[in-house]
């Protein structure tokens, strides 16, 4: 640094100190005070990284036997609690002449922001995490790192009980608006662990490294989220909106706030990476594993980690924030989905995760929810998630309905009781979900066709369209592919889920003809995927680039060159909507491919109440949906 380090008292004609580190870093009397020690140690963690001090070059066995792990450790969590004290707020880390000056405190007379050095809390926690990252290293340092990050979730249990507990009203203080930062810290480290590339590749299911101090990553991440489980809940459980003695959540206050200013939110977002890694299920997306390589279909949640979550209570506390932060459909402005809409949609399909990786344990007790049965088996949820509302509706149907020869049993919903609700709201629901699952089945089935006749009409169409029309195509691909990614995402789950087949089947043989009628659905399918065109390559379209002479333009003969371009653009744009064809119709090449895998893996389901099993060897992995998902 720029600082004297005891160099007035070095001699260069002394041999015996020529360039002795011990004597250059000795400081000098008049400089050994609070304020200098603060201000070197700034500049210390100012520059510290783990590419400029070359961690990774340092073995095992010294990282282990120099502590630091622990040190790092010790300091990001010694620099947090500091900077995230209630007095911070005001004159950052000042006090009183009077007071006693330490490393942390300063006085006001000399209150400055250079000498603040617990702003600088992330650089011992950031250096600890790319060593626990580092696969070369053997992740010898991720055990502790998980370990701080525990920590961190520990120390906040007592403060988190200040957020939205005990007031009635939203609060002005920043204290209420925002999680203390030990909490938003360790949920957010934990999470960005669980959606690493290093977490989730083929070599994190095994041993890294040949040093005893070598983890296994993927254990390690998740026997700590296991162990974390109860200081979820808890967290969970405070930043969950509260019921008034009316019945109705207090969503009104945070509704159509900023991301950063809603605790609920920031808590879930944080939390279902932690599911999603304990479940190998990515249910928010696609149903597609979490892990890579061969074999990481077979990971799954076991019963034994599944009764672990349950009796820490974070699987009714999700439960419950999902149907705490439900808003008045009637009191909505827009039908557009806002962050809260997303937020609480993914919530509900990590729920069903856990609950199909666990249908005993988990899947009995959300299915019988009241306030959740209500919702993911009403018609309106139905319409609105096609995919979710014949999952929640099979899965219901294989635990509640009856599949002896007795009289199967109706679930009756509650209905509405306020005054001023729809005579349509107030008839009980009186269809069994087994009929409810058939008929979205058929609904998913009609529009997927529907799909896929409209993009054979797409790519057999020439290029002359006009402006409004290739608007109105891309729409309806965009609308055509939506709804195609349903279906394969239908199939993911019947594929990837090791429960959700025989479920499936269950809830079909509690309805009579429903496998007929499911064949009959597939057999459709089949026949509209092998009349799709065969979309070869060498299709004839325009190139772009410089046109020559004797090139004929789309609608432009050049007879006795009677007719000419006159305006380059119009050239390029008949080239640039030829290439966009072209590269559509290699897009749906793929997309139908998939397709075709899906109606396969669909009629092995079918065809497997006759075995024992379906083989989950999976799906060719492609993704149709929108890229805003």
């Amino acid at each position: 640094s720029n600082y004297n380090y005891g160099c007035d008292d070095y001699r260069d004609t002394d041999d015996d100190y020529a360039f002795d580190p011990l004597k250059l870093s000795k400081p000098n009397p008049p400089n050994q005070t609070w304020a200098f020690a603060r201000k070197c140690l700034k500049y210390l963690l100012s520059n510290a990284s783990y590419g400029k001090m070359a961690l990774s070059s340092i073995s095992s066995r010294s990282w282990s036997d120099r502590g630091m792990s622990d040190t790092l450790a010790d300091l990001a969590f010694m620099l947090l609690l500091e900077n995230g004290k209630e007095h911070r707020k005001g004159n950052i880390g000042c006090v009183s002449a009077g007071a006693r000056e330490s490393l942390m405190i300063h006085h006001k007379d000399n209150c400055n922001d250079d000498e603040d050095i617990s702003i600088l809390w992330d650089r011992p926690l950031f250096l600890l995490r790319d060593r626990a990252m580092d696969a070369s290293c053997g992740h010898d340092a991720l055990p502790a790192y998980i370990q701080l990050l525990r920590a961190f979730l520990a120390h906040s249990e007592e403060d988190i009980m200040s957020i939205l507990s005990s007031s009635s009203k939203k609060s002005t203080t920043a204290s209420t608006n925002f999680l203390p930062p030990t909490t938003a810290v360790g949920l957010s480290c934990l999470a960005n662990v669980c959606s690493a590339k290093e977490m989730t590749s083929s070599s994190s299911g095994r041993i890294c490294g040949t040093s005893i101090w070598s983890v296994c990553p993927r254990d390690v991440v998740r026997n700590e989220i296991l162990s974390s489980t109860s200081a979820l809940a808890r967290i969970v459980e405070c930043v969950r909106p509260r019921r008034s003695i009316f019945g109705s959540a207090k969503t009104e206050e945070w509704a159509g706030e900023n991301l950063a200013e809603c605790p609920w939110m920031r808590v879930a977002i944080c939390v279902l990476p932690m599911m999603e890694f304990l479940t190998n299920l990515r249910a928010r997306f696609d149903f597609q594993p979490v892990f890579e390589g061969a074999g990481s279909r077979n990971v799954a949640l076991s019963d034994a980690d599944a009764k672990s979550i349950m009796d820490s209570g974070l699987f009714r506390e999700l439960l419950l924030l999902y149907t705490a932060t439900a808003i008045d459909e009637s009191k909505r402005e827009t039908t557009i989905p806002n962050a809260e809409d997303v937020v609480r949609t993914q919530l509900l399909q990590t729920i069903f995760a856990l609950s199909i990786q666990s249908p005993v344990t988990l899947g009995a007790f959300a299915i019988r929810v009241p306030d959740l049965a209500k919702r993911v088996h009403s018609d309106e949820f139905m319409q609105q998630h096609l995919v979710d509302g014949i999952l929640w509706t099979s899965l219901g149907s294989s635990i509640l309905e009856s599949k002896s020869n007795a009289p199967k049993s109706r679930l009756k919903l509650r209905p509405p009781t306020k005054a001023n609700s729809k005579v349509k709201e107030a008839q009980v629901e009186s269809i069994s979900l087994a009929e409810r699952g058939l008929s979205g089945f058929e609904i998913l089935c009609n529009s997927t066709k529907e799909a896929l006749e409209s993009l054979k009409e797409i790519v057999q169409n020439d290029t002359s369209k006009k402006t409004n029309e290739n608007n109105d195509e891309e729409t309806k691909y965009i609308k055509n592919k939506v709804v195609l990614s349903d279906f394969v995402r239908f199939s993911n789950c019947l594929s990837n889920c090791r429960h959700f087949t025989r479920i499936w089947v269950d809830s079909l043989k509690n309805k009579d003809d429903s496998f007929q009628k499911a064949k009959v659905c597939m057999d459709g399918l089949r026949t509209i995927v092998s009349t799709m065109p065969t979309f070869s390559d060498d299709v004839n379209v325009q190139r772009t680039g410089h046109k020559k002479d004797d090139d004929i333009v789309e609608g432009i003969t050049d007879d006795n060159n009677s007719c000419e371009i006159d305006e380059e653009g119009e050239a390029g744009a008949m080239g640039h909507k030829s290439m966009g064809l072209r590269q559509k119709r290699k897009e749906i090449a793929t997309i139908v491919s998939s397709i075709r895998s899906s109606i396969k893996m669909i009629a092995l389901g079918l065809e497997s109440h006759k075995e024992t099993a379906i083989p989950s060897h999976g799906l060719a992995s492609y993704d149709v949906s929108s890229k805003t998902d």
